[in-house]
């Protein structure tokens, strides 16, 4: 049983923080409620194997005090939730989710939930997508449904009307309603979701505001860093990049609606890079471009120092001696022309270089793994740059091979390292074989430096989204909410930690090991979670807004 991890302070709070970006939302003052339905986001950083992000609920639906606002119950959902109805006067939510799937169906389903026992039930056998839910009075809920497929004529701008009747709607079993049920007239498509999503945000704006607190939309919490000093770097979509004090007060703020996707601190901690890829997103009437922009930023005020545009994605490699490398190419792509900065910032050399990424933290020396997609299963290498004859360009100098049992016959990719100080680096990995993770073959490993022989290995539940540590301890993050605590020694599980925040359960992406029992997480939420990992529970809990 997972013990709670301590949360003694929450960094970047706010009203409304588990729905992540809100695309419905509905107050019923008689019930003192809210229901959101939320976009949590698709995580496609880290991607390298793509292993954290494997079914992983992107969306869900959240029930709150109207006047706190507290958050209730959250549930998670398979689609994006399209509209939310209250019953007239009973105390249950009609709730409409769904997506065209980007190939041939419509998909989703209609819920309703109970919002005295909390219970949740699909009422559709089978799924379709469902734009819109309305009760007309107690005994008739209106819906209205996509068609089977994209196939019919009017399948993106027209759906059927259906409506259901029940006298009894308490009582009414799961997956009530078949196909015959829904073959209604057609009808328009009502309002555009856009328009839906903006309405939503006003209303948490509205009710944030009633009791003097600020909202917007914010999650994914990418990177967090601590600095000597005591300040916390972190980057997050609506931020590219952060700083907090020591006391949990915001210093300052650089916006980003796309926010950066890594850190790197100059060696001086005066100064970090970012790494900021842009998506293209509605702006007025028209649509904004995408773009990839690489910044340096003053950790003074957060004002940029340096910026260069390269054109295309990039990722970052760094050093403990403060040296970075800029690989063009998405984490699991093999790159093309890559920069190396020096210490100071100075770019010492451009160059091509053909590899995927290894995302280690506090590493000797940046490393990179061989191109997975021209390797065979299994025989993909670690390595390092190497500088060569005088002149030459930097290339990849083979260390140990990236997996350390010989003839696995599947695919292994690499997740997040840290390199320890006594001569190894642990690393996590998961196993996959024809696309798919495996069960029970998720990793984490501790690796002799320098020829990579394994030292320790310990099977996981599940893919592992972030890895620090020391000497001492290794933590171990997972899309399930748990924090492993390993002994790094020996690889021996010491804790398990189920993180929460509010009394829910929230997914950590990334993490950092500040100093002996500290551990900063940042939340696919958006949120930072300033956690105690030694001592006793201690319910209270300091919430700090930005």
């Amino acid at each position: 049983m997972p013990d709670p991890l301590i949360v003694r302070r929450v960094l970047a709070d706010r009203p409304f923080a588990e729905m992540g970006e809100p695309s419905v939302a509905a107050a019923d003052p008689r019930l003192g409620c809210v229901v959101v339905g939320g976009d949590m986001g698709w995580i496609h950083w880290p991607n390298s194997g793509r292993a954290p992000i494997d079914r992983w609920p992107q969306y869900r639906i959240g029930v709150y005090d109207a006047d706190v606002p507290r958050c209730r119950q959250v549930y998670d959902c398979r689609w994006p939730v399209n509209s939310v109805a209250f019953h007239p006067s009973l105390p249950l939510v009609a709730v409409g989710t769904g997506r065209y799937d980007g190939s041939w169906d419509f998909e989703g389903q209609a819920f309703l939930m109970d919002l005295e026992s909390g219970e949740i039930r699909p009422l559709l056998d089978g799924g379709r997508e469902v734009s819109s839910v309305r009760w007309l009075d107690d005994r008739r809920l209106r819906l209205v449904v996509s068609p089977e497929d994209k196939e019919y004529e009017y399948a993106f701008s027209h759906g059927f009307e259906a409506v259901l009747e029940r006298d009894d709607w308490p009582a009414v079993p799961a997956r009530s309603f078949g196909y015959r049920d829904l073959m209604g007239p057609r009808v328009r498509y009502e309002d555009p979701r856009d328009q839906v999503r903006a309405r939503a945000g006003e209303l948490l704006t509205e009710l944030s505001g009633a009791l003097g607190t600020a909202w917007a939309p914010r999650r994914q919490v990418r990177a967090v860093e601590v600095l000597a000093d005591g300040r916390v770097l972190a980057t997050a979509e609506g931020a590219r990049l952060e700083c907090w004090l020591p006391s949990g007060e915001l210093q300052w703020s650089v916006p980003d609606p796309d926010g950066a996707r890594q850190i790197h601190v100059a060696a001086d901690q005066a100064s970090a890079w970012v790494n900021v890829q842009h998506t293209v997103r509605r702006a007025g009437s028209g649509w904004q471009g995408h773009g990839t922009l690489v910044e340096r930023l003053s950790l003074a005020d957060g004002g940029s120092l340096a910026a260069f545009e390269p054109g295309h994605a990039v990722t970052f490699a760094g050093s403990r001696d403060g040296r970075l490398v800029i690989r063009a190419g998405a984490p699991a792509q093999p790159g093309g022309e890559t920069r190396l900065l020096g210490p100071d910032g100075t770019e010492a050399a451009r160059f091509t270089l053909t590899a995927s990424d290894f995302r280690l933290r506090r590493g000797a020396d940046p490393l990179f793994v061989e191109d997975l997609h021209t390797h065979p299963k299994g025989q993909a290498w670690i390595g390092a740059l190497a500088t060569g004859e005088p002149g030459a360009d930097p290339h990849l100098r083979r260390l140990f091979a990236l997996d350390w049992e010989s003839g696995r016959g599947s695919h292994l990719f690499p997740g997040p390292a840290v390199q320890l100080d006594g001569g190894a680096l642990v690393q996590a990995a998961v196993v996959r074989d024809h696309g798919e993770a495996l069960a029970r073959n998720a990793f984490v490993v501790r690796r002799r430096l320098p020829d990579g022989a394994p030292q320790w290995v310990f099977a996981a539940d599940g893919p592992v989204t972030a890895l620090d540590g020391d000497e001492d301890t290794v933590f171990a993050a997972h899309r399930s909410g748990e924090i492993t605590a390993l002994d790094a020694r020996t690889g021996s599980p010491r804790r398990r930690y189920r993180l929460r925040a509010g009394g829910h359960v929230v997914v950590p992406l990334s993490l950092t090991a500040a100093g002996a029992g500290r551990l900063l997480v940042g939340t696919v939420d958006g949120r930072i979670l300033d956690c105690e990992t030694s001592g006793p529970a201690d319910p209270a809990v300091t919430s700090a807004g930005g």
